[in-house]
């Protein structure tokens, strides 16, 4: 069983060497790194699950965000855009990025729940001298489409 489960983490190695093109010597440095070698023995989670960022509330977005909207976001931290609205708005992936990264720690640490789940776009809305308001909350999917916290607001 370890002699399997060390094959099966070896061939993620190979994977990441492939996917990102690393050479050699480079793999030989990102192993080095022992946080790198965690989420490697962790990598279920990165490869079973990608995050969904779903628009909540919104009022005079520019970009037409409505409420029920949706962001798929890899686990490698790629927007999905086939998945996602057709106008991307960078306030908004400005505004969610900090979601993903405390996605990616509970991934890093075996989980799909992040204790401040919900932010809100840049734009201060219309009476505070922007125009537009959008809340996001961000949520773990597993790639088979079940999301894996409590259900999305009606």
């Amino acid at each position: 069983m370890k002699q399997e489960k060390s094959t099966s983490i070896e061939r993620r190695w190979k994977k990441v060497q492939e996917h990102l093109g690393f050479t050699d010597e480079e793999i030989a440095v990102f192993r080095s790194n022992p946080k790198n070698v965690r989420a490697m023995e962790r990598a279920p989670l990165f490869a079973t699950h990608n995050m969904l960022i779903e628009v909540i509330e919104a009022r005079n977005c520019a970009a037409g965000y409505k409420v029920g909207d949706k962001f798929y976001v890899d686990s490698e931290g790629c927007l999905i855009s086939d998945q996602s609205p057709p106008r991307i708005c960078v306030a908004a992936l400005w505004a969610f990025k900090p979601l993903v990264d405390r996605m990616w720690e509970a991934f890093f640490n075996n989980a799909t729940e992040i204790l401040h789940d919900t932010v809100r776009c840049p734009d201060v809305g219309v009476h505070r001298g922007g125009t537009g308001e959008v809340t996001m909350r961000i949520y773990a999917v597993s790639r088979k489409g079940d999301i894996q916290l409590e259900t999305l607001p009606e």
